[in-house]
């Protein structure tokens, strides 16, 4: 094998944590990536027509050798293969960032709820950010074929376990403090409060907060993504998702970070705030219990339901059950270093081209 690999990758939701990941990959990997991309638009048009896009751009405009392909569950791997053929004889990675599979209890099934199960099934292997995506990932997948009797017979799942692995997210753990010493005069806000709104449960935020704010306790939030559904009520400033800096900023000038996303499968931005200084709030479900040390779960962890909500953040607002010394988030967050976690990256992608090579 060559000193270093030719790593083409696709993007077709190039946004948020995925273009966090590649940029840290960018940086720390030993290999030569290529990286086409797409803006972060309606997932569902990605994963109907990202493929033929592909397609046609590395028809057209790339040639060379290729060593791996690594691509992520916003594109469909089954129809690139069948548009483009000579790829399949390439190992391939997916890097699941999200779950785009249907509820274990859904009834209707959707035109795309076959992609992702189609794409893992095409990998060689298939990556997860965080152990409960992986295990939801296999629940929903099973789920899925145990609905649909045609794929009996030919059962993917055995397949689709053995090569599923947790590959943490390269995340530049750095990135708060390269911000915090650019701007050192930013001051934390006892009562300031950031908040993503992207992809959450606005519903519960606004029932939570009506509850705070009927216990005559006051706050400002500083919020990131979507704010149709939010409540006018709460004095905000908003910030776009897109302005990375700005984020950290309002992290810093922030006490709390809430997160209303209870099956989030993974969450840098709430890291970020960890990493500025902010105490999290966040669901006892999906990702959030393996972010947070277990010794923090009863005073960072609430319930799904406003209620508990309410009575995390007006603890919060006191700093009741805080630390007066919060961890050291950076030692806690060491695996998703991004010179160690991109070293695992290439490891792993070296035993794939290897293996293919040897096959051959």
């Amino acid at each position: 094998m060559r000193t270093q690999l030719d790593i083409l990758a696709l993007e077709p939701f190039y946004g948020g944590v995925r273009r966090a990941m590649l940029g840290a990959v960018a940086r720390c990997s030993r290999h030569r990536w290529t990286l086409l991309k797409l803006p972060p638009r309606r997932m569902e048009r990605r994963l109907a027509a990202a493929a033929n896009w592909f397609a046609e751009q590395l028809d057209r405009h790339v040639s060379g050798h290729i060593d791996v392909l690594f691509t992520s569950d916003a594109l469909n791997l089954a129809n690139l293969y069948r548009l483009m053929p000579d790829l399949a004889m390439r190992p391939s990675v997916v890097y699941f960032h999200e779950n785009h599979l249907p509820a274990v209890n859904a009834r209707e099934g959707g035109p795309f709820e076959l992609v992702n199960l189609n794409t893992a099934t095409a990998a060689s292997e298939i990556w997860f950010n965080s152990t409960y995506h992986l295990k939801s990932f296999l629940t929903r997948g099973a789920a899925l074929v145990a609905r649909h009797p045609e794929l009996a017979s030919r059962d993917p799942m055995p397949a689709i376990v053995s090569k599923a692995q947790l590959v943490y997210p390269p995340t530049d753990l750095g990135y708060v403090a390269g911000v915090q010493a650019a701007h050192p005069q930013r001051v934390r806000q006892p009562d300031m409060i950031f908040v993503e709104t992207r992809d959450a449960d606005v519903k519960l935020l606004n029932w939570g907060l009506e509850i705070v704010h009927g216990a005559g306790r006051k706050f400002n939030l500083i919020t990131v993504g979507p704010v149709k559904q939010l409540s006018n009520e709460w004095p905000r400033t908003t910030i776009r998702e897109v302005d990375e800096p700005g984020q950290v900023l309002g992290m810093l000038e922030s006490s709390i970070l809430i997160s209303v996303k209870p099956k989030a499968t993974s969450d840098y931005l709430c890291m970020r705030g960890m990493m500025a200084g902010c105490r999290p709030i966040v669901p006892d479900a999906g990702v959030y219990p393996e972010l947070i040390p277990d010794t923090l779960h009863a005073s960072c962890l609430y319930k799904t339901g406003p209620s508990d909500l309410a009575l995390k953040i007006m603890e919060a607002l006191t700093a009741g059950g805080w630390p007066t010394m919060p961890p050291d988030w950076r030692k806690a967050f060491r695996p998703f270093d991004a010179i160690s976690a991109c070293k695992v990256i290439d490891e792993r992608l070296e035993n794939l081209a290897d293996a293919r090579s040897g096959a051959a």
